[in-house]
C-alpha cells in the first residue's frame, strides 16, 4: 500500500513496476511508492508501472502528473466504453474490463499510457488478470528485444500482452453467463417443476450479452486502430504489428459465441411466451366451455322460473341435471373433436424441440 500522499483518501492502493535495467538484466518490485518508481524509469530501456486505484477519475490525474505523462485523462474517460489518442510522444487507451454481478454483465475501464521506455497501466480491483501478468513479468521481459534500437518493438510487445490477457479476462465472463443459459436449458428441458421466473432470468441475461458484445466490439475498434493506426510509440514492423490479428482473431471468437447464446436466450424466450399464451389460452378455452354448457340448463331453469307456472320439483330437478351433463359431454366431444383444445399445442412442441437442439 502506497503511503505517501494519497494516504489520506486511500484511493492509490498499491503501485508495482517491472522492467529491463541499462544492463539488459529484468526486475520488478512490488508495492512501492510513486516517486520511487518515477525515479526508475529514467534507468530502464523499459519499465511497466502498474498502478491499482479505488476512483480511476480522481487519482488518473494524479499519477499523471507524477510520472511526466502530458495527456489529460477526462479525454480517455469520455469514451462510451473504449478511447485512443494518439498524442505524438504519449499513446493513450481505455479498454474494458467486462465482469458480472448482481446477475448483470457490467464494466470497469483500464487506462493504458505508452511513452519511449514506459508504459503504464492503471484500473481498480476487476483488473486482477494484469496482476497476474505481473506476477510472471520477469520472464516476459527476458523474451523480450534487447537491443537500444528496438524499443518499439519491446513495448508494442508487451502492449499486445497486456491487451491480450484484456481479452482473456473479459472472455470469462462469457463463460459464466454460457453456463447460467445451459443450466435454465436444463431447467426448460426437464420435466420437473420450476419455482422461479426463468422470463426475469433470460432477460437479464441477454441484457449481459448485449452489454458484453458492445464491449468487445469496442476493443475490436481499439486494436484494429493500435494495428492500423500507425502510432509513434508502437514498431512499424509487419512482423509485430502480426501478432495484434491474434486478439482480433480472439475477439471475432467472442462475438460469434456471444451471437450464437443470443440466439439460444432468445429461443428460450419464445418458449416461455409461447408456453404462456397456451396456457392463458386453455384456461379461455375451459371458462367457455363451462359458459357454453350452462347456457342449456340456464335456459330451462328461466322458462321453469316463469311466474304462475306449475310445475313439480320432482322432474324438474331431474330434468336440469341431465340437461347439465348433457351440455357439457357435448361442448367436450365438440371442442376436442376440432381440436381447440389444447391450443397451439404442436408449435410450442416444435419450439421447444428447437431450444433442445441447440
Amino acid at each position: 500500500m502506497y503511503i505517501g500522499e494519497f494516504s489520506r483518501t486511500a484511493m492509490l492502493k498499491t503501485v508495482s513496476i517491472a522492467g529491463i535495467e541499462g544492463e539488459g538484466v529484468p526486475f520488478k518490485k512490488e508495492s512501492i511508492k510513486l516517486e520511487e518508481a518515477a525515479n526508475i524509469v529514467s534507468q530502464c530501456t523499459l519499465t511497466w508501472i502498474e498502478c491499482v486505484v479505488d476512483d480511476i477519475v480522481k487519482e488518473s490525474p494524479k499519477i499523471l502528473e507524477k510520472l511526466g505523462i502530458t495527456m489529460n485523462t477526462s479525454t480517455l474517460l469520455s469514451g462510451y466504453l473504449t478511447e485512443y489518442e494518439d498524442a505524438g510522444d504519449t499513446l493513450g487507451i481505455m479498454v474494458p474490463f467486462i465482469f458480472t454481478g448482481e446477475s448483470r454483465t457490467q464494466t470497469s475501464p483500464c487506462l493504458i499510457f505508452v511513452k519511449k521506455d514506459l508504459i503504464l497501466t492503471i484500473h481498480d480491483d476487476y483488473g486482477g488478470k494484469i496482476t497476474k501478468l505481473y506476477n510472471y513479468s520477469t520472464s516476459l521481459m527476458r523474451k523480450l528485444p534487447q537491443t537500444p534500437e528496438s524499443w518499439a518493438e519491446r513495448q508494442t510487445m508487451l502492449l499486445f500482452r497486456l491487451l491480450d490477457e484484456v481479452a482473456e479476462t473479459n472472455f470469462s465472463a462469457l463463460r459464466t453467463i454460457v453456463e447460467r443459459a445451459e443450466q435454465i436449458e436444463i431447467d426448460l428441458a426437464g420435466a420437473r417443476q420450476i419455482h422461479r421466473d426463468l422470463s426475469v432470468e433470460l432477460s437479464n441475461m441477454k441484457r449481459s450479452l448485449l452489454s458484453f458484445l458492445n464491449a468487445v466490439w469496442a476493443t475490436h475498434d481499439i486494436v484494429r486502430n493500435l494495428k492500423y493506426g500507425d502510432p509513434d510509440m508502437l514498431s512499424d514492423d509487419d512482423d509485430v504489428l502480426e501478432k495484434f490479428e491474434v486478439i482480433l482473431g480472439t475477439l471475432d471468437r467472442q462475438i460469434q459465441m456471444a451471437e450464437n447464446v443470443m440466439e439460444v436466450i432468445s429461443t428460450g424466450i419464445t418458449v416461455i411466451q409461447t408456453e404462456s399464451s397456451n396456457r392463458l389460452t386453455k384456461l379461455i378455452v375451459w371458462l367457455t366451455v363451462a359458459a357454453t354448457a350452462v347456457l342449456v340448463p340456464n335456459t330451462l331453469a328461466t322458462i321453469f322460473g316463469i311466474p304462475d307456472l306449475e310445475i313439480s320439483y320432482t322432474w324438474v330437478i331431474p330434468v336440469l341435471i341431465l340437461a347439465t351433463v348433457f351440455s357439457i359431454v357435448v361442448t367436450y366431444r365438440w371442442t376436442k373433436q376440432y381440436r381447440v383444445l389444447p391450443f397451439g399445442r404442436q408449435k410450442f412442441k416444435n419450439i421447444r424441440n428447437k431450444f433442445r437442439k441447440e
